[in-house]
């Protein structure tokens, strides 16, 4: 089930830029990246106890995050979305869903983006030197290359 995108809009009035619109996964509010710990603070006062997933997209121009948010008490699903630049910086929610504790990091390592305020932004994945894996401007390796090593 999808919440009303008018009830999403209301709620999050109080925040400049931000848009709300169905799209293909579902109802997304585009918020800003300034904005992002503020509304998910307030999703979660309304009801979006649980944040399911979190996870990036590379553009080609920005790195595009996507919070998917779960209210259980109204069965509905809300996805919000933000961008942040290459090597740029993000603010760990974990203090307000300790369910992201994992895929901040795993996210902000394989897009090569900073974490600020997690409790442990250690790499989970590859050794430190390795390239952002997911980002389109890391080449793509051989297969003589990685037979090479």
């Amino acid at each position: 089930m999808r919440p009303a995108i008018a009830d999403i809009e209301r709620l999050l009035a109080a925040f400049e830029e931000t848009t709300v619109a169905e799209e293909t996964p579902g109802v997304v509010a585009r918020v800003s990246l300034a904005d992002v710990g503020d509304v998910l603070a307030e999703l979660k006062s309304a009801g979006y106890e649980s944040l399911v997933d979190f996870d990036g997209m590379d553009t080609g121009e920005l790195i595009e995050l996507t919070y998917r948010m779960r209210s259980y008490s109204f069965d509905v699903e809300l996805f919000v979305k933000t961008t942040v630049a290459y090597g740029g910086t993000i603010e760990s929610v974990w203090y307000e869903y300790p369910s992201a504790l994992m895929p901040e990091r795993e996210t902000a390592e394989l897009f090569g983006i900073h974490l600020a305020g997690h409790p442990n932004p250690k790499r989970l994945l590859t050794t430190d030197g390795v390239a952002p894996l997911l980002r389109k401007d890391v080449p793509i390796r051989t297969v003589e290359e990685v037979r090479a090593r």
